[in-house]
């Protein structure tokens, strides 16, 4: 499985590392950390009185210097089981997280039981790859719905979208899916329903407002479309036709700023997260400069898939068969905005954290897209801090996990990343990973990238 450590085996101890504490936005020099049976049993200064601490039949292993990062997180993956006429192999998938130091994912698919298939496995250990937070599909959308495709599931009363929500819950679905066209009832029906069965509802509610999904009790909200709309002037605004919602991110630089500030205020008020998905929206607007930049990475994808993409590649056609022609010179200058308002927002008191938007299918490659949206939050002018805490323990409070992830605590579950640079005066150093750790599982992330490239034919 790539792993050489399993966390049902003896006790392993880091050591030669400086720790990287997210809660505290502390570097600690020359801190080991132990841990055993998948949980962290004690980060302590890696000194000779120290070592009465270790057991002695831990498993040593020298990290040569490196900083010591929490696993990362994406809170919004769309693990489908076809592309094309490509079955995708979701273990193999779900593998290549590991490989950019992604150890929790909260997964969507079309197929949730194969999905909660695929992560009992994982739990087990009996394959690899990440903590997987289950997302129910299709999302939940209001009658007449957008777009008029086999996208969403239809609703048409508060009742009804309230079985739905019972439904997907009985099914495993740990967080529930609106969509864009939603009223206020609606939206607080499907809202008090999920929590009253224990599950967290996001989406995109477009139609509704960031505002007022807030007020509503939504829990987290995908990508930046609802909090544009409700910031711009009548004429501005638009109605969901056309290419929809997707329009709405081109008109960032038409936003109100004190529309956008009252918003924000109301997120903050609620404790309500944003995640923005910024490096996906490279992918309509540069898709050339997207592959470019994956180009190693896309390797790791089972071969099928791969070749499956260059052919539509080739062709040039357009993502979701919309024609973005006309809005992508704007869609690629609102890129920047979204992310100067990103950290306008943070440093209001707001939530935001990491999700790419990604399929099972390149041009994104999974771990790399977190890498690479953590500098678009930096670039826009978060601090490396705010961009790392964004990735792990503040999207570990996004799904109320604070307490088993995200951070390098004792009690929490072992999952570690080691990386060669120091992130909080370089975002970029993430990507010089050489270990990777998920339930006490130990990976070398270049015999990890080696099996995933040799492997993963789809046949």
């Amino acid at each position: 499985m790539g792993a050489y450590a399993q966390a049902q085996d003896r006790p392993v101890y880091l050591t030669g590392g400086h720790l990287v504490d997210v809660v505290r936005g502390e570097i600690y020099e020359d801190v080991g950390v132990l841990f055993e049976g998948g949980k962290i049993t004690g980060p302590f200064f890696d000194f000779p009185y120290n070592e009465n601490r270790i057991p002695e039949d831990a498993e040593r292993i020298d990290v040569g210097g490196n900083y010591l990062i929490p696993g990362l997180f994406d809170l919004h993956v769309h693990a489908n089981t076809q592309f094309r006429d490509v079955r995708v192999d979701l273990r193999h998938f779900f593998k290549m997280f590991l490989a950019g130091g992604v150890t929790t994912i909260r997964a969507m698919s079309d197929d949730m039981g194969e999905m909660i298939r695929v992560k009992a496995e994982i739990d087990a250990g009996d394959a690899d790859g990440p903590n997987i937070v289950t997302g129910s599909a299709p999302a939940l959308e209001q009658a007449p719905g957008f777009p008029n495709i086999e996208r969403t599931d239809i609703v048409y009363t508060a009742e009804e979208a309230r079985q739905k929500v019972r439904d997907r819950a009985f099914r495993g679905a740990e967080w529930i899916k609106f969509y864009n066209h939603g009223d206020a009832e609606i939206v607080g029906a499907v809202v008090d329903e999920a929590h009253k069965h224990g599950r967290k509802v996001f989406g995109h509610f477009s139609m509704l407002g960031a505002a007022e999904a807030a007020r509503q009790g939504v829990d987290s909200l995908e990508h930046t479309v609802s909090i544009l709309q409700k910031a711009m002037s009548y004429e501005d605004s638009i109605a969901v036709t056309d290419v929809g919602y997707y329009r709405l991110f081109a008109l960032w630089e038409r936003a109100d700023q004190d529309k956008l500030d009252e918003i924000y205020k109301v997120l903050v008020e609620n404790g309500t997260a944003v995640i923005p998905t910024l490096a996906v929206q490279k992918t309509v607007t540069d898709p050339d400069e997207v592959a470019n930049e994956s180009s190693d990475w896309l390797a790791l994808y089972q071969q099928d898939l791969n070749r499956s993409y260059q052919e539509i590649a080739r062709q040039g056609r357009a993502p979701n068969g919309f024609d973005f022609d006309e809005i992508m010179s704007d869609w690629r200058d609102s890129i920047m905005i979204q992310a100067r308002q990103m950290a306008r927002f943070v440093n209001m008191g707001g939530v935001v954290a990491t999700g790419s938007d990604l399929i099972s299918a390149p041009p994104l490659a999974p771990g790399l897209s977190i890498h690479q949206e953590m500098k678009y939050f930096v670039d826009g002018g978060m601090t490396p801090l705010q961009a790392l805490r964004a990735a792990t323990i503040v999207a570990a409070e996004v799904l109320g996990w604070e307490n088993r992830f995200g951070s390098i605590e004792i009690g929490k579950q072992a999952d570690i990343v080691a990386i060669g640079g120091n992130p909080l005066t370089d975002i970029t150093a993430v990507s010089d990973m050489s270990l990777v750790i998920q339930a006490g599982r130990v990976y070398n992330v270049e015999e990890l990238m080696a099996d995933l490239r040799s492997g993963g034919s789809g046949e």
